[in-house]
Order: C-alpha cells, then structure tokens, then sequence
C-alpha cells in the first residue's frame, strides 16, 4: 500500500527510519542496491523503499518496508503504526508471520516488526520465540530516540504521549543489538484469507440477481475484518427492491480508537451495516432510506454502508446533512476501499484504521 505522505502511518515509518539511523543502522535509500549477497538471492531496494528480491527469489515482492545494515547483519525491517496503543495480538501475528517470510525469501538474517503499540514482557516474548524476530515497540523506540532530543520531541508529538505514558522505559535494552534472534530457516504460514475475499468481491457480478450472494460475501468480510469489535450481528430484515434485503445492527466492543469514538464522542453503542449491490453509485434515496434506521435515542446513530460503487454526488450531500443536522455518521464504502481494509488485515494492519481516516476526513470537510 502507498501511504499517504500526510498521513500518520507514513510520518512514523519516516521518524523510524530516522531513529535507526541515528542507532548506528545503515538504512538503505530507494534505488540503491545494498551490495550483499547471500547465497545466489542479491538484495535490491525498490524505487518504493522497500526491498525486492531477484529472479532467483521466483519474482516475490518484499512484503517490507525497508532494509538496514549493521555491521555484517542484514535486517528486514517492517513498520506497522496502530491508532490504538494496546496491542491486537492477531494483527501482530499476521504482520510477523508475513516479515518472516518475506524477509527469509530477500535473504536477510534478521527480522525487525517496528510497532507504535506498547507490548507486555510476556507477549513480546511469546511472540520473539514463536516468529524468530525482533519486535520493536513504542517504549523501545522512546529510549532509541533519546539519542537525539529532536527525535523524541516528534515521536512524543506523533503518537501524542506524555511523561506519565511513558512506563519501563529505563527497563528496557538501549542498544538494538542486544538481541540474537534470527529468521527461522523455513517460513511461517502467512494470512491469505483477505486475498481471497479480494478476489471473491472482484469477480462477483453486481445487480439484483447476485444481491443474496453479496450479502453473504459481505457478512463474511466483517467478521474478517471486526472478529473483536462487534457483537450480535442481529440481522434486521425489511422488504425493500431485493438489492438491500437486510442489514446488521450490531453492538460496539470499544476494542480500538475507532470504535470508543463512536461510543464516547458519538454517543453509539450500536452501529447498522448495510449491503448495496447496485450497478451504480448510490442515490440520496437509498441514503435516506438508511438515515430512518438510526434512532437518536436509541443510541443508534452510526451507519456503515457498502456499496460497490460508493455514492452520488447527492447522496453525500445527504449524509452530511444528517451528521450536521442530527448528529448522525454514514460512512459509504465502495469495493475498492473494501479491497484496501482487507489487504491491511492480510498485512497484519488494522482496518478500522482506515475506517477512522474515512470518518475524520468526512467530518473535517463538513459544510456548514
């Protein structure tokens, strides 16, 4: 995925690569080829930054962010940032899971998963010797920092921290070779059910006659995506043009920043999903349709509506009359942003990441 470069995600990636170069890594630059060999696999970076292995690594893409030396060591390093400090092991897992075998396939020695959450001693141990790599947390990366007060100043910005938030700093190894783990010498399983519903969703006709098919595609790319973050998955049926049968109505977990803000700010303990297979963009009619459903009272004003080709013009002028008028947040969601928050979770990311970035940018440009 290309990140935005305003978006949080790409401005921690870079503060990283900063943080280990001033830790004495020598982080390698885009186009430049890294000048070591292992076995007959020679280590290119790409013109995106991260790292590609030659033919005789059968054509795989790097599956991470960047390569960096120190001394004689080789590392396959990968940058994940998460809007929620508490650790989500399943998507740890997937993004170690991926890094392994990414970086054994590139030929590196070592493997590095840079995360913006904080990790307990207990699952960072779990995780070290189940994976074989070295996992780098945010109180990791306070005291790396500290070697140049710039640094810190930014990473204390970014992830907008204060002194009190800052525990086992001085408890923690200071120097990012104090470790021994190595990659395994075969690869671990990597996720590739977001893959599969990618292809699914691409290959599934849209119209009234697949609209069974969609909904039961749909159901199961929320229970992929949101396995924690909901309960209930009430299905609430109404007769309609066979083209939005039902939806769900289900209760909010506040598991991740996404969905405490929906329950704090927006006062919503409930959120609607709904399943638009029309050809087309929808129109403020199907909007307002969806807008009955959410009862201010009944705290009940989040909709989620996927719809393949997202919305009219109208239709969005629709949904912010709701939110400016009764406080009430529709977010539409067309395939491709779908595709997007599946790939993420396949890379060990967190989708409702995304779904924050759609919500704030709505809310942002909000008219008056």
């Amino acid at each position: 995925m290309t990140l935005s470069t305003n978006s949080s995600g790409f401005q921690f990636e870079q503060l990283v690569r900063r943080i280990l170069e001033a830790n004495h890594f020598d982080v390698h630059e885009a186009g430049l080829s890294i000048g070591l060999e292992t076995g007959k696999r020679a280590i290119v970076v790409s013109s995106s930054g991260g790292v590609r292995a030659d033919a005789n690594a059968r054509g795989q893409s790097a599956g991470f962010d960047f390569t960096a030396t120190m001394g004689n060591e080789i590392w396959a390093i990968e940058v994940k940032f998460y809007r929620t400090a508490r650790a989500q092991v399943t998507l740890l897992e997937s993004a170690a899971a991926r890094l392994a075998a990414r970086g054994i396939i590139a030929g590196a020695r070592k493997g590095m998963l840079v995360v913006s959450c904080q990790l307990s001693s207990a699952l960072r141990t779990t995780l070290e010797d189940r994976f074989s790599i070295t996992f780098i947390d945010r109180v990791d990366l306070l005291n790396w920092a500290a070697r140049a007060p710039e640094l810190l100043d930014e990473l204390n910005a970014l992830l907008e921290l204060d002194s009190i938030a800052i525990p086992e700093a001085s408890e923690r190894p200071t120097e990012p070779t104090q470790t021994s783990k190595r990659l395994p010498e075969t690869s671990p399983p990597e996720d590739t059910k977001g893959t599969e519903l990618c292809q699914e969703l691409k290959a599934l006709k849209r119209g009234k006659s697949t609209w069974s098919a969609y909904e039961k595609l749909c159901d199961r790319i929320l229970r992929y995506l949101f396995p924690n973050d909901l309960h209930g998955w009430h299905r609430q049926k109404r007769t309609d043009d066979g083209l939005n049968r039902f939806d769900y109505i289900c209760r909010i977990r506040p598991t991740t920043d996404f969905w405490q803000f929906l329950l704090h700010h927006l006062d919503s303990r409930y959120v609607l999903f709904e399943f638009k297979n029309y050809a087309d963009k929808i129109k403020q009619g199907q909007i307002l349709t969806t807008e009955k459903y959410l009862l201010e009272r009944g705290l009940r004003r989040v909709a989620i509506v996927l719809s393949r080709a997202g919305a009219s013009t109208d239709a969005i002028k629709m949904t912010q009359g709701a939110m400016r008028e009764h406080g009430k947040l529709m977010l539409v969601i067309d395939d491709g942003q779908i595709i997007d928050m599946l790939q993420m979770k396949e890379r060990g990311e967190d989708p409702t990441d995304r779904l924050f970035e759609l919500a704030d940018d709505f809310l942002l440009a909000l008219p008056r």
